[in-house]
């Protein structure tokens, strides 16, 4: 096949991306946002871990949200950031919003009933599934050597998987959900390249941001039963606030908007390959952070990893 090239097909970054700091973003090589992003992610998995420990994921998820939405909106008043959608079809850009939410209730509850071993493995297909979308949607055709090496994130993937831990009973519900999980990040990601012609990173992860903040809050206060008191006092927790504030600031806005912006300058198959990055960040994150083992197959997923991203990004 040969591979069309459709890489010029990027959003008006420099327009209203992140103000003073699109420039600066503008002039860099996409695979480093796009590298950045997916190690801010992986790292999210540390503060996530520390959060849970005083809260449910769906007062986690309320407070990330909320606080990161607060947040892009105080940017903007602070003229670092804008979002113009007059005159534009906001229908790409809000199913590309609904998206991330819908992304967070399927992997969740496709861990529910598996375990996250299995969920990673499945996951790891997650480029596979990209590269298929974007041939049929962006008409996106990779080259052979690049399907070829796009296999090896998704072998060190599992491997690094499957070596933590065992398997474990997974039914069939929880199979379907994680299906469903990969084939929305793929969607997503695919979606993501398209929108980029009309939007701006500033402008996706905004929207982003928003639908998640109205899912998840009203997840939060369905937790609780309704309950504002209750709800305040798990949110405002130290320990739940200050993950939050990270999870918010760093790993939504600093890592959606970077990720976002590579979206629109490389092609589908070449973004969703760094996403095997977040894996070998939150395996060593445990390894370094949490005392948890260090193993051959930790290093053996993690070179797998390598080499793949840097054979389909060379190509």
């Amino acid at each position: 096949m040969e591979k069309v090239d459709t890489a010029a097909i990027a959003a008006p970054v420099g327009r209203n991306a992140f103000g003073p700091a699109a420039s600066k973003l503008r002039n860099l090589p996409p695979f480093i946002p796009a590298c950045a992003g997916n190690v801010l992610w992986g790292f999210s998995f540390l503060f996530t871990r520390m959060a849970l420990q005083a809260a449910s994921p769906e007062i986690l998820l309320s407070v990330r949200f909320v606080t990161a939405f607060l947040f892009m909106n105080l940017l903007i008043l602070l003229g670092k950031g804008r979002v113009s959608l007059r005159g534009k079809n906001l229908k790409p850009l809000i199913v590309l919003g609904l998206l991330e939410p819908v992304y967070f209730f399927f992997e969740s509850y496709g861990i529910l009933y598996t375990n996250a071993t299995l969920a990673g493995v499945i996951l790891a297909a997650t480029p596979v599934v990209s590269i298929v979308l974007a041939a049929v949607f962006l008409k996106e055709y990779p080259l052979r050597r690049q399907v070829l090496f796009c296999l090896l994130p998704v072998a060190g993937v599992i491997v690094i998987t499957v070596c933590g831990s065992s398997m474990g009973i997974a039914s069939a519900l929880g199979l379907v959900l994680l299906f469903c999980t990969c084939l929305i990040s793929a969607a997503s990601k695919t979606l993501n390249r398209r929108v980029s012609r009309d939007y701006s990173p500033f402008e996706r992860t905004y929207m982003g941001l928003l639908a998640g903040s109205v899912v998840f809050t009203l997840s939060a206060f369905r937790s609780v039963g309704g309950d504002f008191g209750k709800y305040f006092d798990l949110a405002l927790q130290p320990r739940v606030l200050g993950p939050a504030l990270v999870l918010g600031v760093f790993c939504s806005i600093v890592a959606g908007i970077m990720v976002n912006y590579a979206a629109g300058k490389m092609p589908v198959v070449k973004l969703t390959t760094f996403g095997a990055i977040s894996t070998v960040c939150s395996t060593f994150a445990g390894v370094l952070f949490l005392g948890e083992p260090l193993s051959a197959a930790l290093f053996a997923g993690s070179f797998l990893i390598v080499v793949g991203i840097w054979q389909v990004t060379r190509i």
